[in-house]
């Protein structure tokens, strides 16, 4: 992975930063399948690797903000399209089964940020 267990690291206590924000970068979906010592229960990723609780439910997050947002701009959107447009969005991050995006879509509608169109049931409307 990114560190072994024989590596050190040192706090610079007289380090500041002229920004106010210090960017972290986020772990790739490659170092963390590499990391086996994890006290969470993993889930299956796209890769059939096992992904920690804590990166599912921050993924849960991602793909839930990304459907919200697509379906506000688009206010109806037909089903394919819309795992289409949330795959591109979060490509840069990682890229979510359809199943995934699936099982988001419907939480979004049990909690009522979306529903089904009665004419056609594939199609997505966002709810204000």
């Amino acid at each position: 992975g990114i560190t072994s267990d024989n590596d050190t690291f040192t706090f610079n206590i007289d380090y500041t930063s002229k920004l106010k924000k210090v960017r972290i970068p986020l772990v790739k979906e490659s170092s963390v399948a590499r990391d086996a010592n994890t006290d969470s229960v993993p889930t299956e990723s796209a890769a059939g690797t096992a992904v920690p609780a804590p990166v599912e439910e921050d993924r849960r997050h991602l793909v839930e903000a990304a459907i919200v947002r697509i379906m506000k701009a688009r206010k109806s959107l037909h089903h394919n399209d819309l795992i289409a447009e949330v795959t591109k969005q979060l490509s840069h991050r990682f890229v979510p089964t359809p199943q995934f995006i699936k099982k988001r879509i419907e939480s979004l509608i049990e909690r009522e940020y979306l529903e089904r169109r009665e004419e056609d049931r594939r199609v997505y409307q966002y709810i204000a």
